[in-house]
């Protein structure tokens, strides 16, 4: 199930990943010991299993962010804004829930 597309912007290649509100009730629940942030696995286009810390921070719209691994993996791909990614939910009934990640380069020499 796709969670997500978004075009990257410099902050986000930056420093982290901002999740658009709507992919809130995909995710595992905010409460508890997890009420900071939650671990999700998430398998990037490669087969890499990256475990991505995903938080909410407060104020300003209280927006979700992944912050966690999320530079190294922007490092790893080489990543620049108006680079795509697609964040993606698959529900497995043996190994549970896993996430997957995408990357869809813009392409620099033709300006698209």
């Amino acid at each position: 199930m796709q969670l997500f597309v978004k075009v990257l912007t410099p902050i986000e290649v930056e420093r982290r990943l901002i999740l658009p509100r709507e992919s809130l009730p995909a995710l595992p629940r905010f409460e508890g010991s997890h009420e900071h942030g939650i671990m999700l696995q998430v398998k990037d286009d490669a087969g890499n299993l990256r475990k991505f810390r995903c938080k909410k921070r407060y104020g300003g719209g209280d927006k979700l962010v992944i912050e966690t691994d999320w530079i190294q993996f922007v490092n790893s791909k080489k990543l620049r804004p108006d680079d795509v990614v697609g964040f993606y939910k698959d529900d497995d009934r043996v190994s549970g829930t896993l996430y997957r990640i995408e990357v869809k380069r813009r392409n620099y020499k033709l300006g698209l």
